[in-house]
């Protein structure tokens, strides 16, 4: 792979995460769950798309630090 690409490609792949990250992170502080939606297990979407968050930013430094591709 094109060093430009790696470095772009990491660069937004790091952007990409930490803003899911972000919003899901602030969506799960600010949602108010009752004992019934954690009955439900309602929050366990956005606890996934966090950590999924997480992964792309993981991926997206990887990939800057040349450990990836």
């Amino acid at each position: 792979m094109k060093p430009v690409v790696r470095i772009v490609l990491g660069i937004a792949l790091i952007l990409v995460g930490l803003l899911t990250t972000a919003f899901f992170g602030l969506l799960l502080l600010v949602a108010d769950c009752t004992q019934r939606c954690q009955a439900h297990h309602e929050q366990l979407v956005p606890l996934g798309l966090v950590r999924v968050g997480v992964a792309v930013t993981v991926g997206g430094v990887l990939l800057l630090a040349r450990r990836l591709g």
